[in-house]
């Protein structure tokens, strides 16, 4: 089962305000911006709705403490299916790496395809973002190698799994609560990326009216990891209201990279789902449904 959905580049991941807006007068009486009241109770009902109409989602188990469904992502999807590919991983039996393509034989990105059949895992899924030398943006460890030591500053979060010492574990840490050593970061798998959604429930980004496909990891009250990746177009401050709003108890939530590089494939015995997409048209290239993007760096979900 392969889906494919239009994708924009996401630029900047600190994303900016948009403008002000000012009131506009005229014989003494503003106008009502009735559009944005009426998306705003659009979006409102639909909220209320996914809360209450969607049900307990279908989990098909992929591999030992993994397990994958798809959700609808109505009403804050702006562009595209509304589907939203679902992994649930149970962090004492999920196995996770991260992967750079320095560290592979042939010392080139892949796309997502092919990073699995490198792999033979059962999902993998793009990291954060990336500097136009290829070099991650971020703190980066894969199977204990230090691969970028700079940590980014304004990220505050990080996908994190197989600590030194302990039992195995997957986490999504908050940076601002948990830091990180660079040079004894204490787990062998580290992927730096940005805040999204806190456990006090605070949004982490900006509003703005930027839409792109997303990849978003969280962490449940349960402590499971759960990782979301959008078939369709939506805002980072969008995403983290829903993530917000949802059944799934999520605790809280990081984003990594978005646009065309937000994608994730799940292959396990006869299932197949892939979630890549196309160039937005205001680049200039035309929709190309199913044009895939090299990706420097993945999360690895191995089946043992």
């Amino acid at each position: 089962m392969a889906r494919c959905a239009a994708r924009v580049r996401a630029v900047s991941l600190v994303e900016a305000r948009p403008p002000s807006r000012r009131s506009d007068r005229t014989a003494g009486r503003a106008h009502v911006p009735v559009a944005r009241i009426s998306a705003a109770a659009a979006i409102a009902v639909g909220a209320y709705l996914m809360l209450h109409g969607q049900g307990e989602p279908r989990w098909r188990s992929i591999g030992p403490g993994v397990e994958f469904t798809t959700l609808r992502g109505d009403p804050y999807c702006r562009r595209g299916s509304s589907g939203i590919g679902v992994l649930r991983l149970d962090p004492a039996r999920a196995h996770v790496r991260v992967l750079h393509y320095t560290v592979t034989p042939g010392r080139a990105p892949l796309d997502i395809m092919d990073w699995q059949r490198l792999t033979g895992a059962v999902a993998v899924f793009n990291a954060g973002q990336f500097y136009p030398d290829l070099s991650y943006m971020g703190l980066l460890v894969c199977s204990g190698r230090v691969v970028s030591n700079e940590v980014h500053p304004g990220f505050k979060a990080a996908l994190v799994a197989a600590p030194e010492r302990g039992r195995p574990d997957v986490r999504v840490l908050d940076l601002s609560k948990n830091p990180l050593d660079p040079s004894a970061p204490q787990w062998r798998e580290v992927a730096q990326s940005f805040m999204v959604l806190d456990s006090e429930g605070n949004l982490r980004v900006r509003k703005s009216d930027h839409v792109a496909n997303r990849t978003l990891v969280a962490e449940d009250r349960g402590g499971r990891v759960l990782v979301f990746t959008t078939e369709g177009g939506y805002t980072l401050a969008d995403c983290a209201e829903y993530l917000r709003r949802s059944p799934l108890g999520i605790s809280r939530a990081m984003g990594m990279d978005g646009g065309l590089e937000a994608e994730l494939c799940v292959r396990s015995g006869t299932f197949r789902y892939a979630s890549f997409g196309s160039w937005d048209e205001r680049h200039g290239e035309g929709n190309q449904p199913g044009a895939r993007t090299p990706l420097p760096a993945v999360i690895v979900v191995d089946a043992n």
